[in-house]
């Protein structure tokens, strides 16, 4: 039997891990494997692809939100893949706003993305005319002001520092393109957005959400104003050829109507995906971006059977997750999909409308959901091999 092992990460152990946990006993069965980790655009991005494209691993030092004064950058790795026009970059932003920091209040209170803006420079130094930047959702919320600040000044385009310089950051950006692989759906700001979201981390109070929520609404609604502004400039500079017998553009605005409360992932990254939609990057599932990267339609077509997981299985997941990716493409050809999670919140019919088409706990709950979580945490490696080979006796009786 073709087996292909396609999950997230099932905290806490990384997508790799859990793949080859999961793969252990087809192999010990005499059955073809392929592991193909995935991820959902946040943290071990880097690594899911590097295992399929290659590439050089270069270390970044940047200093991550939330960091004192006085603190040493970190290295943070950027992935290279050399090809035509530069290759391409990609890089993890969650890992500089806060991924696996505890002190949620401390993030919201004084984080800043510029770090990612240090990330996005890094990674066009490597000569990449395409640039592939993960971000999730972060209790840094400031609505990209560092990220654009940072651009700002590190492209020496202050300039009298009253508004933003749009044309000229979009003119840095002209030729490469830009895609923000988000790990959340949230916009960024209303009622559903990452700002109202800040309520529900650890240690933020939803009054600190609604001042977080209020800044930044104001701040994005300046940022509107001005970018509506550099378009119009933009578009009247076009000018009349003769000898073309129309319109020419002296300068090429690119579409940057972006509408922070309803617009798909503009929350993600405290906001930094909305600078970015503005500066003209494309936002998109971060899965569907990873997917595409490691070519999982064409391995997918070669099993007869996927396995995928992710740490909790609920109605989110199967809507939009590593999940319903790897569903979704095994159902355009027809093949079984069972998914594993370290909780399972969610119905049969759910998985069906993705093409899962059974899933499993890590570990069978025996009286309660925390004792069950305790089970998984003590021994997730085992826990997760155990599965591996109670779905392998399932689906190859």
């Amino acid at each position: 039997m073709d087996v292909l092992i396609s999950p997230d990460r099932i905290a806490p152990l990384a997508a790799g891990e859990v793949a080859r946990a999961l793969a252990q006993s087809w192999r010990e069965h005499g059955h073809t494997v392929l592991e193909r980790p995935m991820s959902d655009g946040s943290a071990g991005m880097v690594e899911v692809i590097r295992a399929v494209r290659g590439g050089d691993l270069l270390p970044v030092p940047v200093v991550p939100a939330g960091a004192g004064s006085g603190d040493r950058p970190v290295p943070v790795e950027l992935l290279h893949v050399p090809g035509r026009s530069g290759g391409t970059a990609y890089v993890d932003g969650s890992l500089v706003l806060g991924a696996g920091t505890d002190d949620h209040e401390r993030l919201l209170a004084t984080g800043t993305t510029a770090p990612v803006a240090d990330l996005l420079l890094a990674a066009l130094g490597t000569g990449a005319s395409r640039v592939i930047l993960g971000l999730d959702q972060a209790a840094v919320h400031d609505g990209g002001r560092g990220l654009l600040d940072r651009l700002t000044e590190r492209w020496g385009l202050a300039g009298d520092g009253s508004s933003t310089p749009w044309s000229a950051l979009r003119a840095r950006l002209a030729g490469v393109h830009l895609v923000v692989a988000v790990a959340t759906d949230l916009p960024l700001l209303g009622l559903t957005g990452a700002g109202a979201a800040l309520a529900r981390w650890p240690g933020i109070t939803a009054a600190a959400a609604q001042d977080a929520e209020r800044v930044v609404g104001e701040y994005t609604a300046g940022l509107l104003q001005t970018a509506e502004a550099a378009d119009a400039v933009a578009e009247a500079g076009h000018r009349t050829d003769p000898g073309l017998g129309g319109l020419v553009p002296t300068v090429r605005a690119p579409h940057t109507v972006v509408r922070p409360s309803r617009d798909y992932g503009t929350g993600a990254g405290g906001g930094a995906a909305s600078a970015l939609a503005m500066l003209g990057a494309r936002l998109l599932p971060g899965a569907d971006v990873v997917a595409a990267e490691i070519e999982l339609a064409a391995a997918v077509e070669s099993a007869d059977l996927v396995v995928t997981g992710t740490t909790t299985l609920d109605g989110s997941a199967m809507h939009e997750s590593v999940v319903a990716t790897v569903g979704r493409a095994a159902m355009a050809v027809g093949l079984p999909v069972v998914a594993v999670g370290a909780e399972v919140q969610t119905s049969r019919r759910d998985g069906a409308r993705v093409g899962v088409s059974a899933t499993y706990p890590v570990v069978d709950a025996p009286t309660t959901r925390s004792r069950t979580s305790q089970t998984v945490e003590s021994d997730p490696w085992t826990a997760l091999v155990r599965r591996g080979e109670r779905i392998r006796r399932t689906w190859t009786q």
